[in-house]
C-alpha cells in the first residue's frame, strides 16, 4: 500500500486516537469491519506499513475490546482515563507519551493509506520546525504532525476542540498544508455510516466482541 517512506530515523510518535464511545455512530467505531477486519486494527497496520516511528494507540471506552483485536501487533497502548473529557485528552495523552514529533491519526479515518502519511512526512521532514497538516477541499484537520517544540501546548489539551488552539498559535507561517484527499473521510454518524456501506466493505461491530 504504496512505496517505502524515505527516512527510517524513527522519530516520530505516530498515535492513532481510538478513546471515543462513538455515541453518534451509535456503536463502537474501533471495532468496525473494514475489508474483513476491525477499523482499529486497519489503521494500526496502516501506521506499521508506513513505516516510521513508534505505533501507539491511545484508548479509553471499550478499550478492553479494542486491546484484543490488536493485542498481536507491535504497537505499545496507552489507556486515557480521562477520555470522556474530549477528544484533547485524547492528544494531551498521545503528547505525553513522546518526546519526538507527533502524528496524529483519527481511528475513525478509514481511507488513510501508509502512502498518504508518507507524503505528510516527507513535507515534514523539509522544516522539522513546522506542523504538516491534510487539506481536502474544505476539509483541514488530521493527519497531522505537530513538530517537538508543540508537545507542551499539546499536553494542555482537553474538550472536544482537539489542537485547534495549538495550530493558532504556531499560525499559518509556520503550519503547512498538504492535499490528502482520502483526510476528508470518516466514520461517525449513522448517515456516514451508510455511505460507506455503499463504496467499501464495511460492517457492523460484532456484538460478541
Amino acid at each position: 500500500m504504496g512505496a517505502r517512506p524515505v527516512d527510517m530515523s524513527k522519530d516520530v510518535l505516530i498515535a492513532i486516537l481510538a478513546a471515543g464511545a462513538s455515541r453518534r455512530l451509535g456503536q463502537p467505531k474501533q471495532l468496525v469491519t473494514v475489508e474483513g477486519k476491525p477499523l482499529l486494527r486497519r489503521q494500526c497496520e496502516v501506521a506499521i506499513e508506513f513505516g516510521v516511528g513508534t505505533v501507539a494507540v491511545i484508548l479509553g471506552c471499550d478499550a478492553d475490546a479494542c486491546r484484543a483485536v490488536i493485542s498481536d501487533l507491535p504497537i505499545t497502548v496507552h489507556l486515557n482515563d480521562r477520555w470522556a473529557d474530549g477528544l484533547g485528552s485524547s492528544i494531551a495523552c498521545a503528547a505525553r507519551a513522546t518526546e519526538s514529533a507527533l502524528l496524529i491519526l483519527h481511528c475513525d479515518q478509514f481511507a488513510i493509506s501508509a502512502a498518504d502519511l508518507q507524503r505528510l512526512y516527507e513535507a515534514w521532514i523539509k522544516d522539522r520546525s513546522k506542523a504538516v497538516r491534510s487539506r481536502s477541499g474544505t476539509y483541514v484537520g488530521p493527519p497531522v504532525i505537530f513538530p517537538a517544540s508543540s508537545l507542551v501546548d499539546l499536553r494542555q489539551l482537553s474538550g472536544d476542540d482537539g489542537a485547534k488552539s495549538v495550530v493558532a498559535k504556531l499560525g499559518s507561517a509556520n503550519v503547512i498544508e498538504v492535499n490528502i484527499p482520502s483526510a476528508a473521510d470518516d466514520l461517525d454518524t449513522p448517515e456516514q455510516f451508510a455511505h460507506v456501506l455503499n463504496v467499501t466493505r464495511v460492517t457492523r461491530a460484532s456484538p460478541s466482541v
